[in-house]
C-alpha cells in the first residue's frame, strides 16, 4: 500500500512569527498538490535545530535531513517527494539531493523537486513576482541581495538580472554579497542612469538576522550602507522571498512535477 510523504527542506529560521508567514503556509500549500500526503520538515541549519531543542526541549518538531528521513521510514512511508527552498542548483542543492537519493533502497520511489531558478519561465516568474510590490519612479531602482557564491551556478543571478530588465524592469538590479555582480557594479549602473532613490532588500529564501542587516542594517559595510556612502537616498525593505505568494507558487509547481 502507498504511504505518500513530502519531504520540505529548508535553512529554516529562529523566528517563530517569520516561520509561521512563510514556512508554515509554504508547506500548508504543497497539502493542496500532493492531498492527504504527510508534510515532513526538515532543516539544514544544525545550530538552530539544537536552539529550537534548547528551548522547546527534545520534543520541538525540528530536524535534520537525515533524520527526518529515518523517521519516514518508521512511519512506513513509501514515496518520498521532496522539495527544498532552495534558489538554485549549487552546492547545497547538489549535497542535498545526493544525501536524499542515498536512501533510495528505504522506499519504493524518492523523487526530489527543483529550485526555485531552474528554467527560463522561473526567471520570468521570480522577476515578475519580486516586482510585483514596485513602482519605480524614472529616477528611483531597486536592488536585490542574495548570498552569491563561487559555485558556476552562481552565473543564475546574472541571468535574472537579464531576465528584469527583458521584463521591462529596467531599473531593477541583482548583487551578491559573495560573488559577481557586487554593489560596485550595480551602484556604476545606478549612477549612470542618474537614480536619486535606492530601494535594497535581501534575495533569500528566508534571511537570517545577520543575513538581513548585511543587507539592510545602519553598519558601515552593509549593503544599504554602501548604496548611502554613494550619494543615494535608500530605502530598506526587510523582507524575504518566502513571504512573497508568487515565489511560494513556483516551488508548489515544481513539487506538482515531480508528483504522482
Amino acid at each position: 500500500m502507498k504511504k505518500k510523504a513530502i519531504l520540505s527542506v529548508s535553512f529554516g529560521t529562529k523566528d517563530a512569527d517569520l516561520e509561521k508567514r512563510t514556512l508554515d503556509v509554504l508547506e500548508e500549500g504543497y497539502k493542496d498538490v500532493i492531498p492527504k500526503a504527510e508534510v515532513y520538515r526538515a532543516i539544514t541549519n544544525e545550530a538552530l535545530i539544537k536552539i529550537k531543542h534548547e528551548l522547546e526541549g527534545d520534543d520541538a518538531p525540528v530536524y535534520a535531513v537525515r533524520e527526518t528521513l529515518a523517521r519516514m521510514v518508521l512511519d512506513g512511508v513509501t514515496h518520498v517527494y521532496a522539495q527544498p527552498a532552495y534558489l538554485l542548483h549549487g552546492k547545497e542543492y547538489e549535497e542535498l539531493t545526493n544525501m536524499i537519493f542515498s536512501h533510495k533502497a528505504d522506499f519504493v520511489s524518492v523523487k526530489c523537486g527543483e529550485p526555485l531558478l531552474a528554467s527560463q519561465e522561473d526567471l520570468e516568474a521570480v522577476a515578475n513576482a519580486i516586482m510585483s510590490e514596485y513602482k519605480l519612479a524614472d529616477d528611483e531602482a531597486v536592488c536585490f541581495v542574495g548570498h552569491g557564491s563561487e559555485h558556476y551556478t552562481n552565473a543564475i543571478y546574472c541571468a535574472l538580472d537579464y531576465a528584469l530588465k527583458d521584463q521591462g524592469y529596467t531599473n531593477a538590479h541583482i548583487a551578491t554579497f559573495n560573488a559577481y555582480p557586487k554593489i560596485d557594479k550595480v551602484i556604476a549602473h545606478l549612477t549612470r542612469d542618474g537614480v536619486k532613490k535606492v530601494y535594497v532588500e535581501p534575495f533569500m529564501f528566508v534571511a537570517g538576522e545577520s543575513a538581513m542587516e548585511g543587507v539592510c542594517g545602519d553598519a558601515e559595510d552593509s549593503m544599504a550602507s554602501k548604496l548611502r556612502a554613494a550619494g543615494f537616498e535608500v530605502c530598506a525593505n526587510r523582507r524575504c522571498l518566502a513571504e512573497n505568494a508568487a515565489v511560494r507558487e513556483i516551488f508548489k509547481k515544481h513539487l506538482a512535477a515531480i508528483a504522482e
